[in-house]
């Protein structure tokens, strides 16, 4: 996706511009967000002064990124997220693209095509004085009622975490039919309620995402390889084929000899360790 197209997503959803000073931009989805808006920038300028926001506790903390829950001003009862990703060298700020921006239009499209995304609230630049963007902001949608996959299977028994593996389906059945590549569904970016079986699973972190014309079943094993391998080890595999096989039904696929070769690409991307550059080359 080419940076003008991004730019138009992000505009055309976040209509409302606004500028605090000159080296502070923002596009949120109304008025009402400003004081948001200007609670994240002193939050983002205690948390590099090394100094706990006032307003906010930090989720993840490293020397690119910042990710961060920020109470409303006006609304003690509501809850956001900020993630933050700090442009500290030359040339991530000339590829600042590459970031915040390609995080908040791909969640758009993503939440566009049907797949259960945070909702964006607001995409911000904080410039350097060279006029360069030096840190990017997204504003989402807080889903603090739900918890990773991660999460629940470290706290839930053995005969539990089948079951929550087996709510996972839609969300590949949906990835697979939007045409979309996520390049790290794990069991850390895919959340939900334990508490409500019925309730909608998401995902989150789109950074890397792509979004294609058609489906591709490569595609879709690759993302159901990756994820059953970042929960085998509380999962027996006969959970995940009785999964897999659920998931090909979903998708109309029932021949014996595509499933077969569908099976064989799984079983590749379920056993093999990709880099980041080696997934992002996948199609």
């Amino acid at each position: 996706m080419l940076s003008l197209r991004k730019r138009r997503i992000i505009t055309s959803t976040l209509k409302f511009r606004h500028r605090d000073t000159r080296r502070v931009k923002w596009w949120l989805k109304d008025e009402s967000l400003i004081p948001v808006a200007r609670s994240v920038v002193a939050a983002i300028r205690d948390i590099t002064n090394q100094t706990a926001p006032s307003n906010g506790g930090i989720i993840k903390l490293n020397e690119r990124k910042i990710v961060f829950r920020i109470k409303h001003p006006q609304d003690a009862a509501q809850s956001l997220v900020a993630k933050v990703f700090l442009l500290n060298s030359f040339a991530r700020r000339l590829k600042y693209d590459r970031y915040g921006l390609d995080e908040a239009a791909n969640l758009i499209k993503a939440r566009d095509r049907g797949i259960n995304t945070p909702v964006v609230y607001g995409y911000g630049h904080m410039h350097d004085i060279l006029g360069f963007v030096k840190v990017n902001v997204v504003i989402l949608e807080d889903l603090r009622g739900l918890s990773s996959i991660r999460v629940l299977m470290c706290e839930k028994s053995e005969n539990e975490c089948p079951k929550i593996f087996m709510r996972t389906i839609p969300l590949f059945v949906r990835l697979y039919r939007t045409g979309c590549k996520h390049i790290d569904v794990n069991n850390g970016n895919v959340m939900l309620c334990e508490h409500d079986l019925d309730s909608k699973v998401f995902l989150i972190d789109f950074q890397h995402a792509k979004f294609h014309s058609k489906p591709s079943s490569e595609i879709l094993m690759f993302e159901a390889g990756y994820f059953a391998r970042s929960c085998h080890d509380r999962v027996p595999i006969e959970t995940i084929n009785q999964w897999l096989d659920r998931i090909f039904t979903a998708v109309g696929i029932h021949s014996s000899a595509e499933t077969q070769k569908m099976r064989e690409r799984f079983n590749y991307y379920f056993g093999t360790y990709l880099s980041r550059q080696e997934r992002i080359k996948i199609h």
